[in-house]
């Protein structure tokens, strides 16, 4: 901000705290919005906005910063209701269109919103590069990559290109998993912007996932000479230790470790590397290293409840994966990993075999009708937890299952028929027995 508009908000907040008379031309109170607006200060920014309208109240342009902030606070209702009304007044501005496709995109009307964007080229075949750009972020941001091809097409054929434009055409060929495409637009950006860690790392994901290991590490590589502190370190560690070099992971992370003494997440990945190797001492080791460092990073914690599961130690891994539980309560696997512990520590192998394969029992009773995963996810709970002797968790989440699928009591007393005969579920699922 220049040092007039620095004294134009002075001169607005010290009106606005004197409970003083506020005027300013249209032009002033656009910058007084868009510095607030900037500072995702929105309140501040509605506030502004309401003295311009009574000073203005037929100035368009402060119509659309309205527009613009409904549309930060994510109203969209009435941002589409005052993008309508604005088009009402025979307004030709570019983003009453362009504002519509990015409403209709948000809404899952995506041929409303193509429409939209196709008006915003042919009404508008000289507007700058930046705006137009818009249109294929929107698009991707909701995971419309065909469509945003479309539009980045267009701008690549029109000659509208720069290194952001190449990075969202081959992201978008990538998660539509086609590598070869991807490939060359990710190439032609950094053709354009050779230093950008960024795309490096999206090649070197791409040509993992494509299982190029060569490729990946390579690029990997490249964007760690750019930024030796990149997330790429991560990423070449996993691709090492997915192709069985777990040597050369270890001196990855340890490069990593000597740039960033105690990083949690590295050392997690040395333990892995570790166990991997066999070296569950030294993976132990780290994964304690790691709480120590970082005592809300939950990887550590699930990572020693499995080694110490491993090893026999139930007791210990109970009191580890409790702590991965309380930073995240709702991750299934925890759950479902606390669990099977319990049910190890009872030393009753047939009821962990039944609850470890209950989700296939599910899907072999009738394939088609239970391939619905929350609902496996619900009886596989109920399961657990009756297991466990928990009954009134079972029925809790056995109740759930029973609202997705009417035919779940059924198929849990077909695999516990003692259940039928236990009081509290009875009284709880009466209304459902009769």
């Amino acid at each position: 901000m220049n040092i007039e508009d620095d004294i134009l908000i002075q001169k607005y907040e010290m009106l606005l705290y004197n409970k003083e008379l506020i005027y300013f031309d249209a032009e002033e109170f656009e910058v007084i919005i868009s510095h607030y607006v900037s500072n995702e200060r929105y309140a501040d920014a509605l506030e502004a906005l309401i003295h311009a309208e009574l000073c203005h109240p037929e100035d368009l342009e402060l119509a659309l910063h309205k527009i613009r902030i409904m549309m930060y606070l994510d109203n969209h209702d009435r941002a589409f209701e005052l993008l309508l009304a604005l088009e009402n007044k025979a307004c030709d501005f570019f983003e009453i269109n362009l504002y519509k496709g990015h409403i209709y995109t948000i809404n899952d009307e995506i041929e409303n919103a193509v429409r939209e964007f196709e008006l915003v080229f042919e009404k508008n075949p000289d507007l700058g590069m930046e705006d137009l750009q818009y249109i294929p972020e929107v698009l991707i941001e909701q995971k419309y990559f065909e469509e945003a091809l479309i539009f980045l097409h267009r701008l690549i054929d029109s000659g509208k290109t720069c290194a952001k434009i190449f990075f969202n055409t081959g992201f978008c060929y990538d998660q539509l998993s086609n590598v070869e495409e991807a490939e060359k637009y990710y190439e032609k950006s950094l053709d354009e912007d050779p230093f950008n860690e960024k795309t490096w790392v999206s090649l070197g994901v791409m040509h993992h996932n494509a299982n190029n290991t060569d490729k990946a590490v390579e690029a990997f590589d490249y964007a760690l000479s750019i930024n030796s502190k990149s997330i790429a370190s991560l990423c070449k560690t996993i691709v090492l230790m997915e192709s069985g070099k777990c040597d050369k992971a270890v001196e990855t992370i340890l490069e990593v470790l000597d740039e960033l003494p105690g990083d949690a997440n590295a050392l997690c990945n040395l333990g892995e590397c570790y166990e991997n190797e066999d070296n569950q001492e030294e993976a132990e080791q780290c994964y304690i290293k790691a709480i120590g460092e970082n005592s809300d990073f939950v990887m550590p914690f699930w990572n020693l409840s499995k080694l110490l599961y491993a090893q026999g130690n139930i007791e210990a891994a109970i009191r580890f994966i409790d702590k991965a539980i309380a930073i995240e309560p709702d991750n299934e696997d925890f759950l479902y990993f606390r669990g099977q512990c319990f049910i190890s520590l009872s030393r009753n192998k047939n009821m962990l075999e039944t609850v470890l394969h209950n989700p296939a029992i599910i899907r072999e009773l009738n394939p088609e009708k239970f391939q619905d995963s929350e609902f496996i996810n619900k009886h596989k709970k109920a399961v657990f937890f009756y297991n466990i002797g928990e009954v009134e968790d079972c029925c809790k989440y056995l109740l759930e299952s029973l609202m997705i699928n009417s035919e779940a009591l059924e198929l849990f007393f077909k695999a516990f028929p003692k259940a039928k005969d236990d009081a509290y579920i009875i009284n709880y699922f009466g209304k459902y027995l009769k």
